[in-house]
């Protein structure tokens, strides 16, 4: 069949749908709704598994009671070791004053911080492990800095200095593992209080444990 003006034929004309641009395009929408379709559900059944929680805990909180206990645990480890000489000659008025008052401003300011951060977070489950694993890292480096640095503004000044540099490691392996294990038990950005404590707690006294054991 030509047209009318006998210069082609009509039926060598494929239809649109046979394109192969257009093929690829209609796949990728395709796929695109099928992984929000799935993303949908995924977090649909956070929602009914947050909504069936006795108590609750939202990530903002979470995120502040583990900056309170990591500001106190390891902190008082540190001290521990580095004191331990004066400690033990009986030299602890002043010098042990010192570090309540350190150990004091490491737990408020972890805990403003933490919760801070934990707004940024957000639902930890709307990242994969491996984007949570990365986001732990900022995380960690920012209360390391802002924590340690204002509780080692205590020691004369020169300790907000120092300070950053022994609270950084310590924030490292708490936000790593913390951030972890509250993505795999939280649900719908909230998670059981009677699984968050034995994390908020536990894991700060680990971090405590393994610097005494040095």
């Amino acid at each position: 069949m030509y047209d009318t003006g006998g210069s082609h034929s009509v039926c060598d004309n494929a239809p649109a749908y046979y394109d192969a641009r257009e093929r690829v395009n209609w796949l990728k929408g395709e796929l695109a709704r099928d992984e929000r379709r799935a993303a949908l559900a995924r977090n649909g059944d956070d929602e009914a598994a947050a909504q069936l929680m006795l108590k609750p805990v939202a990530t903002e909180d979470a995120y502040r009671w583990f900056g309170t206990f990591l500001g106190l645990f390891p902190p008082a480890a540190i001290f521990g070791r580095i004191f331990q000489a004066p400690f033990a000659r009986g030299d602890y008025a002043w010098l042990g004053f010192l570090c309540l008052l350190a150990l004091a401003l490491c737990c408020s300011v972890g805990r403003s911080v933490g919760g801070r951060l934990g707004q940024k977070v957000d639902n930890p489950r709307a990242r994969t492990a491996v984007m949570t694993l990365l986001a732990a890292l900022p995380v960690a480096i920012a209360w390391g800095v802002i924590t340690g640095g204002t509780g080692g503004l205590v020691f004369f000044g020169i300790g907000a200095l120092v300070g950053p540099f022994f609270a950084i490691p310590v924030a490292l392996a708490g936000f790593l593992a913390f951030m972890q294990l509250h993505r795999l038990l939280s649900r719908g950005g909230m998670i059981e209080e009677r699984h968050l404590f034995p994390l908020t707690f536990g894991l700060p006294c680990v971090i405590a444990a393994a610097i005494l054991g040095m």
